[in-house]
């Protein structure tokens, strides 16, 4: 009878095993998984997914002198580093460029959202039709040890529909989706909820029946597809996350005093970043946190702008803030990038366009240095003029961060060992 079943099938057992939750199949068994010999500076990532692309020169890589078709309508600000200035609708993020390393020098070529993102998204490899390399959470899920109960890696609200995803790993390296709005009243994370008119007891009994069916499996071991094979250990700790209360209590963002969840802001922006510091200081190792607005400014730039960017000046300054007064802030890799920055010259519909050839990638804690401004453009911000990095070399920088070999092989298409990150080398700068 086992060799009957086919392995959609399987699926279906695996997707339905739990009254039908998909989250056995954003799960996977992490135990044998090595982190690799390199020092671990960081030990968690918070990566803020700015989708669409931010205009670098109306936020970091400001231009006062350039034309005012290029310059735009905001002016600049002083900060903490002397000589250095942000946009002025950064005030608090201005205080805290000493905790920054703002990279100006990382650049590529790819100038169209999707096969821009799955180059920033899919650990620096240029995108390749026939190799989907997984994006940074699906590597760190995988190399990193599980806590039991605890997903190792959850995106806001999931992980970023324009990139790789867990690419040639599978989907079991799918990060945890939240898919609700920590900004409203009745924020839930749905998939740790029962089904109504379903109790624990009726749970365990779907659960043991679950193990029972597993056991048709047996016979064919040693035969079995990979998929079929991990079905019961991403089973388990599905049935363990929603049991956990650890995981549950992560989640509480309610529980938060008004006054901490006010400093971030009571947008959507500020609530994720809230809700990433919870997660980090349960124990989840990577949260994504997507871009609720987008940033593909290419009509009424500056007017988008006023309203965006003081909810990243205030939701990042706490966030940055927080961390470091909860003492996480240095095993934190704290990330703010998207897929490209912005053309230099205003467009008719005062707007900016697609450019890849510049853009600005905001790091803090984790091991990265200190009030570091890296890389320089022109005077138009168009174009890196010292120290130009490729998405390769900064991919084998953070991999470097997080104690991961960025040139380890993983099996992809049949079987073919593939490095996580093709080329490229750690920017010593940003790694010490």
């Amino acid at each position: 009878m086992a060799a009957r079943i086919t392995r959609r099938h399987a699926l279906e057992l695996g997707g339905a095993g739990l009254l039908g939750l998909t989250l056995p199949n954003l799960l996977r068994a992490e135990a044998t998984a090595t982190v690799g010999q390199r020092a671990a500076k960081a030990k968690n990532v918070i990566f803020y997914w700015c989708q669409g692309g931010p205009p670098h020169q109306d936020m970091w890589d400001l231009k006062p002198e350039a034309p005012a078709e290029v310059r735009g309508e905001f002016k600049g600000i002083d900060t903490v580093l002397p000589g250095y200035q942000v946009c002025e609708l950064m005030p608090e993020l201005a205080k805290r460029v000493d905790k920054l390393s703002i990279v100006r020098g990382v650049n590529h070529h790819i100038p169209d959202h999707n096969p821009g993102s799955m180059f920033m998204l899919g650990s620096g490899n240029a995108p390749n039709p026939t190799t989907f390399h997984p994006s940074w959470s699906a590597v760190c899920k995988k190399e990193f040890p599980e806590t039991p109960g605890l997903p190792t890696a959850v995106a806001i609200p999931a992980d970023p529909g324009e990139g790789p995803g867990a690419g040639f790993l599978g989907a079991a390296y799918t990060s945890f989706a939240v898919t609700g709005d920590p900004s409203e009243e009745d924020f839930k994370v749905r998939a740790l909820a029962l089904p109504t008119g379903v109790d624990l007891a009726r749970l365990n009994r779907r659960q043991a029946l679950l193990s029972d069916t597993n056991r048709m499996f047996d016979g064919l071991r040693d035969h079995r597809p990979d998929v079929l094979a991990g079905l019961d250990k991403f089973a388990h700790d599905a049935y363990d996350i929603i049991l956990s209360d650890r995981t549950k209590q992560a989640f509480r963002i309610e529980d938060e005093p008004a006054k901490v969840r006010d400093r971030y802001g009571r947008t959507k922006l500020g609530q994720r970043m809230l809700l990433a510091r919870r997660l980090v200081q349960s124990g989840v190792r990577f949260v994504t946190i997507g871009e609720p607005d987008g940033w593909d400014t290419h009509a009424d730039n500056f007017v988008r702008c006023r309203k965006q960017i003081p909810n990243v000046d205030q939701g990042l300054s706490a966030l940055l803030d927080d961390l470091e007064q909860h003492d996480l802030l240095d095993d934190t890799l704290v990330m703010m990038f998207g897929e490209f920055g912005r053309t230099p010259k205003i467009n008719a519909k005062a707007g900016r366009d697609h450019w890849p050839q510049a853009m600005s990638i905001i790091l803090a804690g984790g091991g990265v240095p200190k009030g570091l401004v890296y890389g320089t453009t022109d005077k138009d911000a168009g174009y890196v003029v010292d120290k130009n990095h490729s998405p390769a070399d900064f991919a084998c920088t953070v991999y470097s961060l997080l104690g991961i070999d960025p040139h380890k092989h993983y099996p992809a298409n049949n079987g073919q060992p593939t490095p996580i990150v093709r080329g490229g080398e750690p920017i010593k700068a940003l790694i010490g």
